[in-house]
């Protein structure tokens, strides 16, 4: 069995060894400041604002909280990420990307969406860029032996996870409305697998352009084939799958004005749950609650204690609740951490297997990675469901279950949340 090394120890070790991205060198008045720089590709704009402005919060408060340590133990490192802004589009990350290979960074956090992914991987491999990403969760990106290395849970479970919620639910039938990307089409065709699989219904639903602005049609469409499902199996028995990112209110706004999509419920993904505009009040709010939208995120629920401090922290830098990625991306910066005290050089093979071997010990605040499989993704499995409830005159997101595969292979364990 292989001995656990407490967080703590690594921690400790990193602070003596520490060497991740470039290395520049500053003279303060105190001493000389050896700075390490990370890059850091996040969508702070278009259709994944949200979740890369949660990132962003939680990789600030990392940084300021390895430097605290280094500090609080007279050592002279220092970390500072760089943060690009992608603008959720595949193009754009890939340019930002060669912008850093430019400066000699050669370890990266992100970027956000799996097509922004899928964008930049052939270049990182090409240029031994090391990619650490908190966000893409497209199975097909699971790739042995490339640069890509993901703390997120591959959406083959995401989908068996809703399967297996829907099922729980009662919901005999679903009509999915999707983003039509690498990420959308894959997630709703693994749901329909698994959820057909269980001897439920799946109609064929609406596929939209992402970065479409009107969704009328769209819903127009979608409240046509939801309203032949309740004809045949009920009201109460069928559901809207939304597989979204941030269009999920637009979408919502113009589902609040049709006939049948208001009388059914509503099921999210990860990329849509959490949104501080669905606990905002307005329409889409409205709507949300008014359908009990519900939908998993990766999440580990039961937090320790010690680390609701950093918790906050990241809550209180971003103003809302984070999301599952973000709190990823604040371990991300950490695992960077480790990963250089493993080597001094930055040499991508030397770092691979450093982060490789890091990783089957590294159990970070909120990530618990402990062990990357063969394609480099997280071996362990865990989503929090959440719902959009009504609160007086506002909104805010209440944990409904916990689904986790704590042993690759083995079952996962679901438990219900008490409210």
């Amino acid at each position: 069995m292989r001995r656990k090394v407490p967080a703590i120890a690594l921690i400790t070790l990193a602070a003596v060894i520490f060497a991740c991205g470039c290395t520049g060198t500053t003279t303060t008045e105190q001493a000389e400041v050896q700075e390490n720089v990370v890059g850091v590709l996040l969508p702070l704009t278009g259709d994944f604002a949200e979740s890369g402005a949660a990132s962003r919060a939680a990789v600030e408060v990392a940084a300021g909280d390895i430097n605290d340590y280094f500090a609080s133990i007279g050592s002279d490192h220092r970390v500072r990420p760089i943060i690009e802004d992608t603008a959720t589009d595949p193009a754009v990350a890939l340019e930002k990307l060669k912008a850093l290979d430019a400066q000699g960074i050669r370890m990266v956090i992100g970027p956000g969406c799996s097509a922004e992914l899928e964008a930049v991987r052939a270049y990182a491999d090409a240029h031994g860029i090391l990619i650490v990403s908190t966000m893409s969760t497209a199975p097909s990106l699971a790739i042995p032996g490339d640069n890509i290395f993901r703390l997120v849970s591959p959406d083959t479970y995401q989908a068996d996870a809703m399967a297996y919620y829907l099922e729980e639910e009662g919901i005999a039938a679903v009509v999915p409305v999707w983003r039509g990307d690498i990420w959308g089409d894959e997630l709703r065709n693994l749901t329909t697998t698994a959820f057909k699989a269980q001897n439920g219904t799946v109609y064929d639903g609406v596929r939209y352009t992402p970065g479409q602005k009107d969704y009328a049609g769209t819903m127009a469409d979608l409240d046509v084939q939801v309203g032949k499902a309740i004809a045949a199996h009920g009201q109460e028995n069928v559901c809207v799958y939304a597989v979204t990112l941030n269009e999920i209110a637009p979408i919502m706004t113009r589902a609040a004005e049709t006939q049948n999509l208001t009388g059914v419920r509503w099921y999210g993904c990860d990329g849509n749950v959490l949104l501080g505009t669905l606990a905002t009040p307005g329409d889409a709010a409205r709507f949300a609650a008014q359908t009990n939208f519900t939908g998993p995120t990766f999440w580990q629920q039961n937090l320790a204690a010690a680390h609701e401090a950093t918790f906050q922290k990241i809550q209180n830098r971003l103003g809302r609740q984070p999301d599952g990625y973000s709190l990823a991306s604040y371990d991300a910066l950490w695992l960077l951490t480790l990963t250089g005290t493993q080597t001094g050089s930055a040499e991508t093979p030397k770092l691979k297997i450093a982060l490789t071997k890091v990783s089957d010990t590294f159990a970070g605040p909120f990530c618990n990675v402990v062990g990357l499989n063969a394609a480099g993704d997280r071996s362990t499995v865990h989503y929090c469901f959440w719902s959009v409830k009504a609160d007086g005159d506002g909104y805010r997101w209440v944990p409904d279950a916990q689904y986790d595969i704590w042993v690759a292979g083995t079952p996962p364990v679901f438990e219900a949340i008490g409210a």
